[in-house]
């Protein structure tokens, strides 16, 4: 590629300028951008508000040339953008991670951005979009959260955020946004010591988390408590229909993972009804004697996984349903060892998907990591997310009736 030795010999024409020298150059590299009439820059440069007084008095600086210029501008210290529908990137990235999907991300931290793209792939999530803001400059993530609700190949919205850069629009802006697509959050500095931590990162103002807590109850926002829990709620937020009820129906292999599905879902405001007589009475038929035909339905080692699921899932007395895979590896190997088709044992989960679109379904898979994979084969193409923690199935569950119930509220 032609490398050129000032900006202003780069002909016609330009769109983006990505700015990456030391920080006390921006500003002149700014003004030579703007004297070539480039309008837009990612600044990834750090050093910044971040750093100190000194870092301040730089970011001050070179916001009044973006300001002079009329120029937009993304960072400083951030990573830029990637966008998988045309494979623009303006950061190291495996190719994985541009295959396209409906979910976005907006993180004030470049790293952050980047680490997700690195593993969301593995855990079947593609990504739409993702913007990382840094020390938010001038775009902030009320713009981007606005551009987002635009974006046709944008259904869910995963966010990180250290403290809101304008928090009366953000309310308004996630208000709007919420109304129509998920936005679900993972907010750092809800201690004394995180406050502290994220003014040295990107220079936010954390704020009071009590006042951040009622703006996401206030919104609709799905706030996340961890990365994991971020990670795991997204991926059923992006692959499953909302509930119509509060309504969830288990089946599992396993009586004790049932029992801590059951205790999660109860404590996040689901309920777990017994199943209608039509499907008791169906099962009967085939179960053996000690089987309890109740909610969560155990199956044990009776064969019945898929009869007992494909059952509960048309049951109109659920309105999801989570089902528990358990089964010790060294029977799983010895099962393969025999030629035993595993897919007889569970059923072609991607087949399951049909009988009840409009219920969500999620799959927890409790053992050996070849057991995972292999229900992430079962289930094929389909939109089905492979959990591995029975608690974080039934609170993503949850969590997908909590904005369900806000939704109705919010647009009634």
């Amino acid at each position: 590629m032609t490398v050129y030795r000032n900006v202003g010999e780069v002909p016609d024409p330009v769109d983006l300028a990505l700015v990456i020298v030391a920080a006390p150059r921006v500003p002149e590299i700014l003004a030579e951008i703007g004297e070539r009439g480039i309008r837009h820059a990612i600044i990834e440069s750090a050093g910044f508000a971040e750093t100190g007084e000194q870092g301040k008095t730089l970011q001050a600086e070179t916001k009044r040339v973006l300001e002079q210029y009329g120029i937009r501008a993304l960072g400083p210290n951030c990573v830029g953008v990637v966008n998988t529908d045309n494979g623009l990137s303006t950061t190291d990235i495996l190719d994985e991670a541009l295959i396209p999907g409906n979910t976005a991300i907006i993180a004030q931290s470049g790293v952050f951005g980047n680490i997700l793209l690195d593993k969301l792939h593995l855990q079947r999530l593609y990504i739409s979009k993702a913007v990382t803001l840094g020390n938010r400059i001038d775009v902030d993530e009320s713009e981007i959260l606005d551009y987002l609700h635009q974006d046709p190949t944008t259904q869910v919205i995963m966010m990180y955020l250290e403290g809101a850069a304008n928090g009366r629009l953000l309310t308004r802006t996630l208000m709007r946004v919420s109304r129509d697509k998920p936005v679900l959050i993972l907010k750092s500095g809800r201690t004394g010591q995180g406050v502290a931590a994220t003014a040295s990162h990107t220079g936010s103002l954390s704020g009071e988390d009590s006042l951040y807590e009622g703006m996401f109850a206030q919104t609709g926002v799905i706030r996340a408590k961890s990365l994991n829990e971020l990670v795991e709620f997204t991926r059923v937020f992006s692959t499953q229909p909302l509930p119509l009820g509060p309504n969830l129906g288990i089946v599992t292999g396993s009586g004790s993972m049932g029992a801590l599905a059951t205790d999660a879902a109860v404590i996040v405001g689901l309920e777990v009804p017994p199943p209608s007589m039509a499907v008791v009475n169906e099962i009967q038929k085939r179960a053996p004697g000690w089987m309890n035909i109740k909610n969560p339905l155990d199956i044990g080692p009776s064969g019945l996984f898929e009869e007992a699921l494909s059952a509960l899932a048309q049951d109109p007395a659920y309105d999801m349903v989570l089902a528990i895979f358990t089964i010790p590896h060294a029977i799983l190997l010895n099962l393969k060892a025999l030629g035993v088709d595993i897919a007889q044992r569970f059923g072609e989960i991607k087949n399951l998907r049909k009988l009840a679109p409009e219920k969500p379904l999620v799959v927890c898979v409790v053992g050996h990591d070849d057991f995972v994979d292999l229900a992430a084969e079962l289930a094929g193409p389909a939109h089905i997310p492979i959990l591995t923690s029975p608690e974080m199935a039934a609170e993503a569950l949850a969590a997908l009736w909590r904005y369900r119930k806000w939704k109705e509220r919010s647009t009634s």
